[in-house]
């Protein structure tokens, strides 16, 4: 199990092997049948070296919502459980669409997704955060030309002027939040010094798989002042 599954239930007593680059070690010990990787998210070197050991490796690649049904279907049939990964998707799928429909129906917002907040990292249109907030009917503030994950200054931060900012928390990342956001720098955006923000677990909002689903429902339902 990599260490981002930990809050998952059922990782409860599973054998940790690590995460962008995994304890290869510890997964050979363990002599899986299958290797589920991400493309963006796991150390190249690391699948590869799995695969030229004889390990069947899946590779997951999505960058939106689309892209991580059609990664739950390959992971399904990889593990000869195309019904119950069909079934899923089913689900996700109509999760998706009423949350799209209750997004649409709010008011028009402008948001920005903050992975880091010092130096400041955001999500770019073509991610599948950003997929995530066009269909809960956010207009991502982040131009296309910016790229995908860019990094930018709090003076071009306050020009885009969100009306909102939403960001990930986890144990690891709760400290630097607090810390930049009671920081003078952060008084330059709007969003932020008026307490415009909104706080997803970063299980949801962070990891391309089927919980993302969840993160889009939360995000619906944000109306802004």
């Amino acid at each position: 199990m990599p260490d981002f599954a930990g809050d998952l239930p059922e990782a409860s007593g599973k054998t940790r092997v690590g995460g962008f680059a995994p304890d290869l070690e510890r997964v050979v010990s363990l002599e899986p049948d299958l290797v589920v990787v991400s493309k963006d998210g796991t150390d190249r070197a690391a699948f590869e070296k799995l695969e030229t050991l004889g390990y069947p490796v899946v590779v997951t690649a999505g960058t939106t919502l689309d892209g991580v049904l059609e990664d739950v279907l390959r992971v399904g049939h990889a593990l000869g459980e195309d019904e119950r990964a069909a079934a899923l998707v089913g689900a996700l799928t109509r999760r998706i669409a009423a949350a799209e429909a209750l997004g649409r129906a709010g008011p028009h917002r402008r948001a920005v997704a903050l992975i880091w907040p010092d130096p400041p990292v955001v999500a770019g249109a073509a991610t599948f955060v950003g997929d995530v907030l066009s269909r809960a009917g956010f207009v991502n503030v982040v131009p296309k030309s910016a790229g995908d994950w860019p990094r930018v200054s709090y003076e071009t931060l306050a020009s885009w002027n969100p009306d909102v900012v939403v960001r990930p928390e986890t144990s690891e990342n709760s400290a630097a939040f607090a810390r930049a956001f009671a920081g003078a720098r952060w008084r330059l955006v709007p969003a932020v010094r008026e307490g415009r923000i909104v706080v997803l677990p970063g299980g949801l909002l962070e990891r391309p798989g089927p919980r993302l689903v969840e993160a889009l429902e939360r995000l619906a339902a944000v109306r802004v002042p």
